[in-house]
């Protein structure tokens, strides 16, 4: 089997190192993608990186990375969830759906180390089925078309046609195959949200790309996807790992 990813939501950003370097250690075939420590970084990790598991820390009951979770249901459906708790609370309206085990504090190895083996077995049983979404949880279809209103008119383009988006301020640019431009007041955020079914990815914080109009990826003097217009777009160094893993590159 591939190696086991994994991300950390933890508010104690010691602890979380901590964590973070004993499975390393102890679990060689887990990788740590990344640790977040506050709401808006977390939102960002689970919608824009790869991993198989996530580690949630809970001080006290309930917090507010719950709540990130339940606005993104589809996301982390088919995820293993490792709760690090004081207490083992078996009935999580949130992720009902979501194979759920326990590190229960104080962490010693041995916890840490079983519920790993618990994670890595209910990893290895579904690597032969598809992902096969809970049912009620309703998976939005990837679109055909997007509507862009502006104040006189509401311009329709083509998935297919839409190159990337380049975000400028509060306003968004959609640059089209035969040189079209199109300029919305809505932000790339939004725009991101509503193309998550279709094969757009989130490059660089200014850029979102459609990979189906990607014809190379250039790695000298940086990183940047060609698209089958001849423009560059530079990825960010924080998403050059997660787009070769996208696009199976190593």
């Amino acid at each position: 089997m591939k190696t086991i990813t994994a991300i950390i939501i933890e508010q104690n950003t010691q602890e979380a190192q901590e964590l973070k370097c004993f499975i390393e250690k102890q679990c060689p075939d887990i990788s740590i993608r990344c640790i977040s420590n506050n709401p808006k970084e977390t939102k960002r990790i689970i919608n824009n990186t790869f991993y198989d598991i996530i580690i949630l820390g809970l001080q006290t009951g309930i917090d507010y990375a719950f709540e990130i979770l339940e606005e993104l249901p589809y996301a982390i459906h088919e995820k293993e969830l490792l709760l690090i708790t004081t207490k083992q609370e078996r009935t999580l309206k949130v992720i009902a759906d979501t194979s759920i085990n326990f590190i229960t504090r104080p962490i010693d190895s041995k916890n840490i180390v079983d519920a790993i083996e618990k994670v890595k077995q209910n990893l290895l049983t579904q690597k032969d089925f598809p992902n096969i979404p809970p049912n009620n949880i309703s998976i939005p279809k990837p679109l055909n078309l997007l509507a862009i209103p502006s104040s006189n008119d509401i311009k329709l383009l083509k998935i297919s046609d839409i190159l990337y988006l380049e975000s400028e301020g509060r306003y968004t640019t959609f640059h089209a195959s035969k040189n079209k431009t199109v300029v919305s007041s809505t932000n790339i955020g939004e725009y991101q949200k509503k193309l998550v079914n279709n094969n757009f990815f989130r490059i660089h914080n200014s850029f979102l790309v459609n990979m189906d109009n990607i014809v190379n990826v250039q790695k000298k003097d940086g990183v940047y996807v060609e698209m089958n217009n001849r423009d560059m777009i530079p990825v960010a160094k924080r998403k050059k790992e997660s787009l070769f893993q996208f696009l199976g590159i190593k």
